[in-house]
């Protein structure tokens, strides 16, 4: 099987700090590969360069063996769920959904709206369609923001800490429509801290230190770790803080 998403000897900087080494990272159709590392490790830096948000300095980035532009530019072919759900408050939660369908995709009104009722149940909010996201809880709105994710039909779906600003039963919200998608075999890269959630589903572990990949494997291979102590360290604090 090809890789879906090929990074090769990727750097990327902001002015005279270099936040991603040289680094390379290849992904397979239907993989679900948690990231993890302390703050700053380039985590998010690289997820978004892969979204084509950010531009990158050097190396190369192909999405389906297509290379992206080095000056950024977002892709059809990938959804991003942010932190902080980027919903817009002056639009329903329907409205959210098919607002980028009728103009990104030039979908006609009721395509669109069928569209969002089907993926507002699959994330169980079809209730909600008519509500503003203000009349949400954290969870809801990054369901909604999944839906609205999903709605453009992306090869590959990307979560940069999408429970960090929810309490836990939030985010094991959050974390069971995100193991239904991996069921179902949607390709994942999920940047968290929730390493219990994550354990569950993902097929590859990357732990990222100083812009590098310094340890990958299997769920049970990473976390079983025990030479890397910086890897031990990290674990330690992130599972101390679930507690």
């Amino acid at each position: 099987m090809g890789e879906l998403i090929q990074v090769t000897n990727l750097t990327k900087s902001y002015g005279s700090v270099t936040v991603l080494h040289s680094l390379s990272l290849q992904v397979h159709s239907g993989e679900i590969i948690g990231i993890i590392g302390s703050s700053g490790s380039g985590k998010s830096t690289l997820v978004r360069c892969i979204a084509g948000l950010e531009p990158i300095a050097s190396g190369e980035i192909r999405i389906d063996d297509t290379p992206i532009s080095k000056s950024g530019g977002t892709n059809r072919k990938v959804g991003m769920v942010f932190q902080n759900f980027n919903l817009f408050p002056h639009y329903t939660v329907g409205e959210n959904i098919t607002m980028p369908l009728k103009t990104v995709l030039k979908a006609r009104p009721d395509a669109a709206e069928t569209k969002a009722h089907y993926l507002l149940e699959k994330v169980h909010l079809s209730e909600k369609y008519d509500q503003y996201p203000s009349s949400l809880s954290g969870g809801q709105k990054q369901r909604v923001a999944i839906a609205r994710a999903l709605a453009m039909e992306p090869e590959i779906l990307i979560f940069d800490e999408p429970t960090s600003s929810l309490d836990p039963e939030l985010s094991h919200e959050v974390f069971e429509t995100i193991s239904q998608l991996a069921k179902e075999g949607q390709t994942m890269l999920i940047v968290t801290h929730q390493i219990n959630a994550i354990r569950r589903f993902a097929t590859r572990i990357l732990f990222l230190n100083n812009g590098a990949i310094e340890e990958e494997g299997t769920p049970e291979d990473v976390f079983s770790n025990r030479e890397n102590t910086t890897l031990r360290n990290f674990i330690r604090q992130v599972e101390f803080e679930d507690l």
